[in-house]
């Protein structure tokens, strides 16, 4: 059982990467908030859903690594393999700094996410 288990848990971490690496290989066309200029952002308090906590990028951080953390999760049967969906949100906002910067929210909306997927697999494996 502990066999399939780590053979699972590989093929998911390799299936997440392999997803990462295509999702980066059409970063270039998307349109991503960390290549607009200040600028070209909406004046603070006008658009506040776009830029603030809830604004669509931060969700998209919360929501991957809510699935990556389940998917890991319940693959192992242990709460605290959703860590490794926050080690995927790290390792996407350093990739982000060498053509942007690190943004402190996308990152805490990626914890977020995998911390809610570990509560989430603890509850189902009692």
């Amino acid at each position: 059982m502990r066999a399939t288990r780590g053979r699972r848990t590989s093929m998911a971490v390799i299936f997440a990467l392999a997803l990462c690496f295509a999702a980066r290989a059409r970063a270039d066309t998307a349109a991503d908030t960390l290549r607009a200029a200040p600028e070209d952002l909406p004046p603070a308090g006008t658009h506040a859903w776009q830029t603030g906590a809830l604004a669509p990028d931060k969700l998209q951080h919360f929501s991957l690594a809510f699935s990556l953390g389940t998917a890991f999760g319940v693959m192992t049967g242990a709460p605290t393999a959703a860590a490794g969906a926050a080690v995927l949100a790290l390792g996407k906002e350093v990739a982000d700094r060498r053509h942007g910067r690190f943004d402190t929210g996308d990152f805490l909306a990626g914890l977020l996410g995998a911390g809610c997927a570990a509560l989430l697999v603890a509850r189902l494996e009692r």
